[in-house]
C-alpha cells in the first residue's frame, strides 16, 4: 500500500479521503464525521434507531457528494409512510452537510429500516448551480439498510459495481465507499477479477473498525498487499443555510393578507429551522417592514428612468 498521508496519533475526524488503486480500476472514499455529527444530533433527541439512520444517511450523502463534481449540492431524502415520515441530509460542494428526521410515536432502540419507513423510497438530487433542473433518482427501500439501497441505486442507474459500508452511533458517523470503474473491455474479466478480491477484502471490516480507525490504518488492515494509494483530503463540517432574511422572503412569499390573517391569530409569526432548530420570530412591526420593504422595490423596478 502506498501512502500519501498517513494516520497520526489522533487521526483528525470530520474529513473524506479518497483513494485508488494502482493495479485496477476501482476508486474508494473514507468518511469520518464527529464534531459536524454532535451538531446535528444535539439540536434534537432522536431515538437511537432514528439517530443512526439518519448518522448513516449522513455519511452516504458525503460519500455521494464527492463522486460528483459540481458546483452545487447534493440532497438525500426519504420518504415513507410509515413512523419516519422525513428524512433529509444534504452535502454541498463547499463541503457543508445539515441533516435531519421527523417522525411519530415511539420508536424502539432497535426498529429496522423496514419498520420505520415501510414502504417508502429514497430520491438522490444533484442541483447543480446554473442547471435548469435537478437531477433525480429515485430508490424504493428495499433491503437490510441504507447501503443496501444505495447499492441497488448504483446497479440499476449508473450500472457500476458498487460497494458501501456503513456505521454510526452516538459519537461519530463512518463509511466506506469502493466503486468498480470502466475498464477496457479486453480487460473486463481481469477488471472482474480485481473487483471480487478487492471487494471481498473491503467487505472484512467491522462496525467497530469503521467508527474507530483513520483511513490510514484502516485501508492499510483491508488492503496491505494491494497498490492503493491515497489521495486527497477534504475537510467537513456542519453549516446551515438558513437566516432571518431568508425566513422573511418566505413570509413575503405568503402574500400580505395571509401574513397579517397569520399574526391576528398567533400575536406573532414563528418559523423553526427543520436542519439547525433555530427558532425565528417576527411581530406586526417586523412583517410591516417586510411588506414596506417589497413595496418600495416592486415600485422602483416600475420606475422608467
Amino acid at each position: 500500500m502506498n501512502d500519501t498521508t498517513s494516520d497520526t496519533a489522533e487521526f483528525q475526524s470530520d474529513n473524506l479521503q479518497r483513494f485508488i488503486f494502482d493495479n485496477a480500476p476501482v476508486r474508494g472514499e473514507w468518511v469520518h464525521l464527529s464534531e459536524s455529527w454532535q451538531h446535528v444530533i444535539q439540536r434534537r433527541d432522536y431515538p437511537p434507531a432514528i439517530r443512526n439512520l439518519l448518522g448513516e444517511m449522513m455519511a452516504a450523502a458525503a460519500l455521494l457528494a464527492a463522486t460528483v463534481k459540481i458546483k452545487g449540492r447534493l440532497v438525500l431524502q426519504i420518504k415513507s409512510a410509515g413512523p419516519v415520515s422525513l428524512m433529509m441530509v444534504e452535502c454541498t460542494s463547499e463541503n457543508t452537510l445539515r441533516a435531519f428526521a421527523q417522525w411519530d410515536g415511539h420508536i424502539t432502540d432497535d426498529a429496522s429500516l423496514v419498520e420505520m419507513t415501510s414502504e417508502g423510497a429514497l430520491a438522490i438530487t444533484i442541483d447543480a448551480e446554473g442547471s435548469k433542473q435537478p437531477y433525480q433518482g429515485v430508490v424504493s427501500l428495499q433491503g437490510d439498510s441504507i447501503a443496501d439501497v444505495l447499492e441497488t441505486y448504483f446497479k440499476q442507474s449508473e450500472q457500476l459495481e458498487t460497494r458501501i459500508w456503513l456505521a454510526a452511533d452516538s459519537n461519530v458517523v463512518s463509511g466506506l465507499f469502493l466503486q468498480q470503474l470502466p475498464g477496457e473491455k479486453e480487460d473486463k474479466e481481469l477488471d472482474d477479477e480485481h473487483w471480487s478480491r478487492l471487494s471481498q477484502l473491503a467487505a472484512t471490516i467491522t462496525t467497530t473498525e469503521l467508527l474507530e480507525l483513520g483511513a490510514g490504518t484502516l485501508l492499510h488492515r483491508l488492503f496491505h498487499e494491494e497498490e492503493c494509494r491515497l489521495l486527497s483530503v477534504t475537510d467537513l463540517n456542519f453549516a446551515c443555510a438558513c437566516s432571518r432574511e431568508r425566513v422573511a422572503e418566505t413570509i413575503n412569499l405568503l402574500g400580505q393578507e395571509d401574513a397579517f390573517d397569520l399574526l391576528e391569530e398567533q400575536g406573532k409569526i414563528e418559523v423553526a429551522c427543520e436542519f439547525c432548530n433555530e427558532h425565528y420570530y417576527f411581530d406586526k412591526a417586523d412583517v410591516t417592514e417586510i411588506f414596506t420593504a417589497s413595496q418600495h422595490v416592486e415600485s422602483e423596478s416600475k420606475t422608467i428612468h
